[in-house]
Parts: C-alpha cells; sequence; structure tokens
C-alpha cells in the first residue's frame, strides 16, 4: 500500500480463545506515503472531515467507509489511504527547501 509494508500481527484473547488480527494504530503513530497522504485503517474511527460514500447517506462511523479511504488493490482491504486534503501533509521538493 502506497509503497509501504506494515507488519502484522496475530494476538490471543484468552477470553474468547482465539487469535486476532492486530493491525498498525495509525492514530497513535501517524504514518504518510512519500506524497503526504496518510495510512489509515478501515476500522480507525471516522474524523470530522469524513464524507459518506454515496450522496445522501449519513456519515460512516469508521475511516473504512468513508468517502475519502482509498485502498489500493483489494474492495475489503484493512489499510488504505485518506485522500483528504485536510490531512494531506504538504512534503517540500528539495528545490523549496533550498530557498
Amino acid at each position: 500500500m502506497g509503497g509501504r509494508v506494515f507488519s502484522i500481527y496475530l494476538e490471543y484473547d484468552e477470553q474468547l480463545k482465539e487469535s486476532y488480527p492486530v493491525y498498525p494504530d495509525f492514530a497513535e503513530r501517524p504514518e504518510y506515503t512519500d506524497e503526504g497522504r496518510p495510512f489509515s485503517t478501515a476500522e480507525q474511527e471516522s474524523c470530522a472531515q469524513c464524507k459518506p460514500k454515496t450522496s445522501g447517506e449519513p456519515k460512516p462511523f469508521d475511516c473504512g467507509g468513508c468517502g475519502w479511504f482509498h485502498r489500493e488493490q483489494m474492495p475489503y482491504d484493512p489499510i488504505g489511504l485518506c485522500m483528504c486534503d485536510a490531512w494531506h501533509l504538504k512534503i517540500k521538493s528539495e528545490s523549496e527547501e533550498m530557498k
């Protein structure tokens, strides 16, 4: 996704007696593409800029239901990119930094 690889670990729940995947916490530790787009998990709580995928629908409760959430390959990928300009980091090019 976005030229990056993220490790997904399994954690075991003693009460449920089953394992579940633990995805990166991008809200706590943000990560960005080289272009400045933030990574997000589909289950991450939606933000104030969220928008429904279809006009007229209610706002989603998580990033996976947001119209800004972009999955690169598969329609149910758990990790995606936020395409909202409000969260886009403006990355300076080397020529801009020399000014």
